[in-house]
């Protein structure tokens, strides 16, 4: 069985003794049954791993102590998918933002839309802490060593005039577009565009297309906003080449 991967917010030296907060403690000893001798995987989102293996000796506070073993490092993907997409209301936020990581989402970036009816600067509390946590999870349960950036809020125009400047490719779903399979790119960063549920207004259609966006078919039927985002960060991965790692 593979070992469990925990988060850590740098990593340790190697051969050397680290401890895992208390919140991945808990995580260890409750919802894992992890006994001292198990193996686990750290990881500091920034590409870095290393093996480990637990201690049981517990710290104040509730901190577990894992003695660290060899670590390497892993190259980033390539190509950087960044995810700008209006957001879904409720708990399907939390759903797209999971499914996009685990599949390989490299940023996310709230889009505001002239359609939008949730933006998050109207939301009662900052999400970012929370958007935070639900990426996290989900790079542990993928086994991803690297965490999505969250970048701020930005229209449409915004988004793209920033990808241009980068030299990036920006998609978004069209029931008139190419297939997925067909679309070939030497980008190293590809920008995935979903509006809200009611669709682009015609002024941000009309300044996508004029701005050379790449209109995808990804099925006929309407999506609600998770679902067209993970479909289109999953056509955008499935190319990807496997990301080597190094030792250390």
């Amino acid at each position: 069985m593979p070992a469990a991967w925990f988060h850590v917010d740098s990593m340790p030296a190697v051969d050397s003794a680290a401890l895992l907060d208390a919140k991945e403690a808990k995580h260890a000893v409750g919802s894992r049954r992890l006994a001292p001798g198990d193996r686990v995987m750290l990881f500091d989102g920034f590409g870095t791993v290393a093996e480990a293996v637990l201690t049981g000796d517990r710290a104040a506070g509730g901190d577990l102590e894992v003695e660290v073993g060899t670590s390497r490092r892993i190259a980033s993907p390539t190509p950087r998918i960044e995810l700008a997409a209006s957001l879904p209301k409720g708990d399907r936020m939390s759903t797209m933002l999971d499914m996009a990581t685990q599949i390989g989402m490299s940023a996310f970036r709230p889009l505001n839309c002239d359609h939008s009816v949730i933006t998050a600067d109207k939301k009662r509390r900052d999400p970012s802490d929370r958007w935070r946590r639900v990426m996290l999870e989900a790079c542990k349960q993928s086994r991803r060593a690297w965490m999505p950036e969250l970048l701020g809020a930005a229209s449409p125009a915004e988004v793209v005039a920033d990808a241009e400047a980068r030299g990036a490719m920006v998609v978004m779903g069209d029931a008139d577009g190419t297939a997925p399979n067909t679309i070939e790119t030497d980008a190293d960063l590809v920008v995935v565009l979903v509006g809200p549920e009611g669709g682009f207004s015609p002024t941000e259609f009309e300044m996508l297309k004029t701005q050379g966006v790449v209109p995808i078919r990804i099925g006929d039927g309407v999506l609600r906003v998770e679902a067209a985002a993970v479909t289109l960060v999953a056509a955008m991965t499935a190319n990807r080449p496997a990301s080597p790692s190094t030792g250390a």
